[in-house]
């Protein structure tokens, strides 16, 4: 009798739950991911809230075709071919939060694209082709949070941002942009995260970043920059993680930190570096994570981290290091890669002090004994070292 129920419940259910062939449905989700699909697919629940369209071949929305759609609050369109008009997304305007148009080869936005669409937060434009955008086109989207413009041939303008009062993630990465025009991030004040990677900047306007003040993230890595954009980001008071990584940074000034006690992720890999300024770490107490791999360091000031108790991932892969460096203070490293330099000796215990060291990466130098290793270190790498053929002590680790 029970059983007789269950079924016949189920049955009902599933009478009146719709879902468009070659696609994936729950109560509120329809997933036609890589449905090969050319048009807008009938059958989709009227409930559905959240829509994947993506990696199809649709090149355009018909009129009406979201309208049934009134609860909509996530539509991914990715990596389609689709033209644009100003009211394409007009069916859904008063629901949706969340659109995705990235990879479509867009080479132009319609110039009201957005009018209609004033609840949206979350906006993925990445991987298309535009090299223009029409001016206040982000107007009226006062509610945004997230922007991607990565991958495209964007110029940036000082109104481009104009509106988005409340952003708080800007993706521009990967524009072939030379230069970012002052002025241009002024409208954006609650900023969080700001990503110019991948481009060919090789200065930034004075004083660029200065109302930025509850700036979280700054990401510069592959461009151009010879020197650290200093007059750029100097008054940055919430700034956590700063990666300049995949430049031609030579020499970096001694007080280049000075008012950024906050940060904890640095990034200066993959650049020219070839010396530090002593205590050159001193005032980054909060420091957590430190990437100086693929420079040209032979040699580091024995009181350089002093100061930075809170160093948990210590990495100096690939420099030019003979000989192992003082780590007085870092009684809270959990992870030390040496990897690839030309240290020749270990000075006895000088681990002893790392009481939480996890992982020590060790491997291709020129290490022919291990008398200086903390036996309780949890994986110690030594591949590649002379001491893998003529020890057996840490011969697993080989």
């Amino acid at each position: 009798m029970i059983w007789g129920l269950f079924w016949l419940l189920l049955g009902n259910a599933l009478a009146h739950f719709s879902c468009p062939r070659n696609c994936l449905c729950g109560p509120l989700l329809t997933d036609c991911r890589f449905a090969n699909l050319s048009d807008i697919p009938q059958g989709i629940a009227q409930e559905t809230e959240t829509l994947f369209l993506n990696e199809n071949h649709l090149t355009q929305v018909p009129p009406g075709a979201f309208q049934p759609y009134t609860n909509l609050t996530f539509l991914g369109l990715s990596h389609n071919q689709l033209s644009l008009r100003n009211d394409t997304f007009d069916d859904i305007g008063k629901s949706i939060l969340s659109l995705d148009l990235a990879g479509n080869s867009l080479t132009e936005l319609p110039a009201a694209l957005f009018e209609n669409t004033k609840k949206l937060v979350w906006l993925n434009l990445a991987e298309n082709r535009l090299s223009a955008l029409p001016g206040k086109i982000f107007a009226p989207l006062e509610r945004l949070t997230y922007l991607d413009l990565s991958q495209n041939r964007l110029q940036l303008s000082v109104n481009m941002f104009r509106g988005l009062s409340q952003l708080g993630t800007l993706i521009v990465a990967g524009n072939h942009l030379h230069t970012v025009p002052a002025g241009a991030f002024e409208p954006v004040p609650n900023l969080k995260v700001l990503d110019i990677s991948n481009n060919e900047i090789s200065t930034l306007p004075e004083n660029l970043l200065e109302n930025l003040t509850n700036l979280d993230d700054l990401l510069l890595d592959n461009n151009g920059f010879k020197t650290i954009p200093l007059s750029a980001f100097t008054i940055l008071p919430t700034l956590e993680h700063f990666s300049i990584s995949g430049n031609s940074i030579q020499n970096i000034p001694p007080l280049s930190f000075t008012g950024h006690s906050s940060l904890r992720r640095l990034d200066l890999s993959n650049n020219l570096v070839s010396d530090l300024p002593s205590r050159f770490f001193s005032l980054l107490k909060q420091l957590e994570f430190l990437n100086l791999s693929r420079n040209n360091i032979n040699t580091l000031p024995g009181d350089i981290f002093v100061n930075n108790t809170q160093l948990a991932f210590l990495h100096l892969d690939r420099n030019q290091l003979h000989a192992m460096p003082i780590f007085s203070g870092l009684q809270r490293l959990r992870e030390l890669t040496l990897c690839c330099n030309g240290i020749e000796n270990l000075p006895r215990a000088f681990s002893d002090k790392m009481y939480e060291l996890e992982l020590l990466d060790l491997s291709n130098n020129n290490i022919t004994e291990t008398t200086g290793l903390n036996s309780n270190i949890t994986q110690v790498i030594l591949a590649g070292n002379p001491v893998c053929t003529n020890s057996m002590v840490f011969k697993t680790h080989c």
